[in-house]
């Protein structure tokens, strides 16, 4: 499966546990370009979270927001990087249901 997404960085991993509410671009060109994330190539994805091919910098720990076709943004948090690769686990499970509805997992 490929689906094309945008995944843009929400707040870096730190120890600092206070949360920030302000959207952090993973490039400051792209914000002076209007941007906000990157291009994503989503390889797996389930209920719980995804997987992606990526070029962009995602440290484990990171809370990124996944924008999928259909369905809008979920947030995630990055567990796992490898090469070009990383995994992210959805902060708010997506109903399988809705999930397969909305961008052609399984028929409606």
């Amino acid at each position: 499966m490929r689906i094309a997404a945008r995944l843009a960085l929400e707040r870096p991993f730190s120890d600092d546990r206070r949360v920030t509410r302000e959207p952090v671009t993973v490039r400051a060109t792209m914000r002076a370009l209007g941007y906000h994330g990157i291009d994503v190539v989503v390889r797996t994805i389930s209920p719980q979270g995804f997987s992606a091919e990526t070029n962009g910098d995602f440290p484990p720990g990171s809370y990124v927001r996944l924008r999928l076709p259909g369905l809008g943004a979920v947030h995630a948090k990055i567990v796992w990087t490898k090469d070009s690769q990383v995994g992210g686990e959805f902060l708010n499970m997506v109903e399988p249901n809705r999930l397969g509805r909305i961008i052609g997992l399984t028929a409606q």
